[in-house]
């Protein structure tokens, strides 16, 4: 979710510059999807999605103007729309080189000399953060041993991880990870919603989606070791599918899952309409959609009347409501449901413009009301979370029906958050990326605050380019375990903190100075070196 990226049409690279800069996600590890489960029917493939976009991130950062191809030798990216070897990609044998990575721009874009008087790098991070990251030169991602309170546990998705996302759905790079239970009380299970996901790079076609799902039955008590993956929402030919497809809009570059929640055995997802990648943890939306699921996620069915737009570009459907900029502040949601009885309580929304700048407001709507599946076997019944005029704001002290009275509960920087109750501190939880504070946890009495100050679970100064953060809903012990994503390895991982270590005493929180400072990175371990995913200690 948070790639720095421009919008493109779908293009698809030669097969000259695919086999040069997208062997393999991780060099160790066979990926035979073409031959498992065929070819996806994505409408963009995933490496002229992923590798095209770095001209406008590398652009603002040197001045280079690598997003229309000057790197400052001719034809280094080329106009990434011709057919032939020398414009898709530039010329593959003098810019990329071959897949061994000896090409000029490749070697130049890690040594971060891009003949554009900065001598030096583009950034100290250049080829795990902001620059090329390593699956996207052919190399492989690396995932942190950490010592401290927090550390990571397995690989979830990807190359290694024992649920062989690869081979079973598709899915060899993907992020986010939005969590929440199903509600099932004979069959509970956790629903994961994904952002862009990537799948392999080297079979003909397109394995590149906006956004997929995976259902996992892993109980909370056996989470230390791993999640397991039970299945996934799936398109006949077996890959993972778009549960809310991209259907090649103008203006629309990616469809991002944001929140879920299940109210009355009915799948409630919110996901954003990005418009543009712009720098790193800068994006621009078109609205904030809502849809709904009768068949635990399978198959979803958009509401366009709960649409939040600020602009006119990717068109929700007939019936959403017009352009309104009152809803910038709410383009990013997480729900959380709190119930006081059998259909009485409320659904909270925590709202957050695009975005890593934002605040966050908060919002609530009576569960009572909301449909059940045989409510929604024809037209949407708009009654309880689907009624949009059911929502109110906290202004800091009541619940107001203009959001534009709303005030922040979280200050800014705040974004892609979970929200949810922990029995163990017995606190409402606060999980989100602060900026480049990066995995902060917050606590409070009430939904709506007041929430104690951050308290950084992951630093981005000793993890640079790791996001997301999402509790998983049956994680109500010492230990707190939640996904997170890192840019250096694009695929998602299991963390363990010990709320212990983090809040002794009975939920007296340490200073945030002395939290930092005990978790610490001991060394990179390769992806391919994991055996079953699971991340070693020191």
């Amino acid at each position: 979710m948070s790639r720095p990226r421009t919008p493109s049409s779908p293009r698809r690279l030669t097969a000259a510059a695919t086999a040069a800069i997208t062997a393999t996600i991780t060099a160790a590890t066979a990926i035979s999807v073409a031959g498992t489960i065929g070819v996806g029917t994505a409408s963009a493939g995933p490496c002229s999605e992923m590798f095209g976009n770095f001209g406008s991130l590398l652009e603002q950062q040197t001045g280079a103007g690598m997003a229309t191809g000057s790197s400052g030798s001719s034809g280094s990216l080329g106009s990434l729309g011709s057919s032939g070897d020398s414009g898709s990609l530039g010329s593959v044998s003098t810019s990329l080189g071959s897949s061994d990575r000896s090409g000029s721009l490749v070697q130049q874009l890690e040594t971060g000399s891009l003949g554009n008087g900065l001598s030096g790098s583009l950034d100290p991070l250049i080829g795990s953060v902001y620059g090329m990251p390593p699956w996207i030169t052919g190399e492989e991602g690396t995932v942190p041993v950490l010592r401290g309170p927090t550390r990571f546990l397995q690989l979830v998705t990807g190359p290694t991880s024992p649920n062989d996302t690869i081979s079973r759905y598709g899915v060899a790079g993907t992020d986010l990870g939005v969590m929440w239970d199903n509600g099932d009380a004979v069959d509970p299970e956790i629903l994961m919603a994904f952002g862009d996901t990537m799948g392999d790079c080297s079979v003909p076609g397109d394995q590149w989606r906006s956004n997929v799902l995976f259902r996992s039955e892993t109980p909370g008590d056996a989470l230390a070791g791993g999640i397991r993956v039970a299945s996934a929402a799936q398109d006949q030919d077996g890959m993972a599918k778009s549960i809310i497809p991209r259907v090649g809009q103008p203006g629309e570059v990616t469809i991002i899952p944001t929140a879920g929640i299940s109210v009355n055995g009915v799948q409630y997802l919110r996901y954003m309409s990005v418009a543009h990648w712009g720098q790193p943890g800068s994006w621009t939306t078109n609205y904030s959609g809502m849809a709904y699921s009768t068949d635990n996620g399978e198959n979803w069915t958009e509401v366009p009347e709960m649409a939040r737009r600020i602009t006119s570009a990717g068109e929700p459907g007939a019936g959403a409501p017009p352009v309104d900029s009152a809803w910038n502040s709410a383009q990013m949601s997480s729900f959380l449901k709190v119930e006081e009885g059998p259909g009485v309580g409320f659904l909270y929304e925590y709202l957050t413009p695009s975005g890593r700048q934002g605040a966050a407001i908060v919002a609530r709507v009576p569960l009572a009301g909301s449909p059940d599946s045989e409510d929604l076997e024809g037209a949407p019944l708009l009654e309880g979370v689907l009624d949009p005029s059911g929502y109110t704001y906290w202004d800091g002290s009541t619940w107001v029906d203009d959001i534009g009275d709303a005030e922040a509960v979280l200050p800014a920087p705040a974004s892609e958050m979970s929200v949810m109750w922990n029995a163990h501190l017995g606190k409402y939880t606060a999980m989100y990326s602060q900026g480049f504070d990066s995995i902060v946890l917050r606590t409070a009495d009430t939904p709506w605050g007041l929430w104690e100050n951050a308290t950084t679970l992951i630093d981005y100064s000793i993890l640079p380019g790791v996001y997301g953060g999402f509790i998983h809903p049956w994680s109500q012990g010492g230990d707190l375990y939640y996904l997170v994503t890192t840019w250096n390895a694009y695929n998602v991982f299991l963390v363990r903190t010990d709320l212990d270590a983090v809040f002794p005493n009975q939920g007296v929180r340490r200073s945030q100075a002395a939290t930092e400072s005990q978790t610490e990175v001991v060394r990179q371990v390769p992806v391919s070196e994991l055996v079953n995913g699971v991340v070693p200690t020191e």
